[in-house]
């Protein structure tokens, strides 16, 4: 996939999940802190799709089958970033990404699929990010 491709008409780029230019606008490591507190002032626009990212700690060995089962909802292994805590003895960090507008509902929806993804796989959710690319950091070579 390339790292931004062009929407017909609009000549908008649109944000794929692979772009490395993707910085965290919000980033909570807090699981029981409410998706509308983390997002409130972040200046998130909902109608915009972002990178929504998730951490989540597996024991060795489970993180090809949670990768695939998350294949089926369009999520991609994603990088892990500096500012990630370091996981518990006996479990290694999976990280996995989508593009997609977001909203507090969204959020709170996508915690809970990947918190019940960490759990049947033995692990445990750790994290998410909403993360996107400044603006007017156009495609490379623009």
């Amino acid at each position: 996939m390339g790292w931004f491709s062009r929407r017909r008409g609009t000549g908008r780029p649109v944000l794929e999940p692979d772009d490395r230019r993707a910085r965290p606008i919000v980033l909570s490591y807090d699981d029981a802190a409410a998706s509308s507190t983390v997002l409130s002032g972040a200046g998130v626009d909902p109608e915009r799709p972002v990178i929504l990212r998730h951490l989540l700690w597996l024991p060795s060995g489970a993180s090809e089958a949670a990768r695939g089962l998350a294949a089926q909802e369009q999520y991609v292994p994603g990088p892990e970033l500096p500012e990630d805590p370091s996981a518990p003895a006996g479990l290694e960090p999976t990280v996995l990404v989508r593009v997609q507008r977001v909203d507090a509902r969204t959020v709170s929806q996508e915690r809970s699929r990947m918190a019940s993804l960490a759990s049947r796989h033995g692990g445990v959710s750790a994290g998410w990010a909403v993360m996107d690319v400044a603006d007017g950091q156009g495609a490379p070579g623009d």
